[in-house]
């Protein structure tokens, strides 16, 4: 039984580095089972993570870039 993967609302709480990492973490591990394993519920899950830890750095791009003056 696996934990439910975090959202991406959740995940928008971390610093940037962290997620950063989390993701660097998540895609080794993916890498690994996906090649000893095939898809499974396990490898399914991880990469749920990875795409919500994707859009969660995507999101705090956007919000901590400064905005363009004209």
């Amino acid at each position: 039984m696996f934990l439910t993967a975090p959202t991406v609302e959740e995940l928008k709480q971390s610093d940037l580095s962290d997620l950063a990492d989390m993701l660097s973490k998540q895609a080794t591990e993916y890498s690994r089972l996906i090649k000893i394993e095939g898809v499974t519920s396990k490898t399914i899950a991880i990469k749920e993570m990875i795409i919500n830890i994707q859009n969660a750095i995507d999101a705090k791009k956007v919000s901590e870039s400064p905005t363009l003056t004209r």
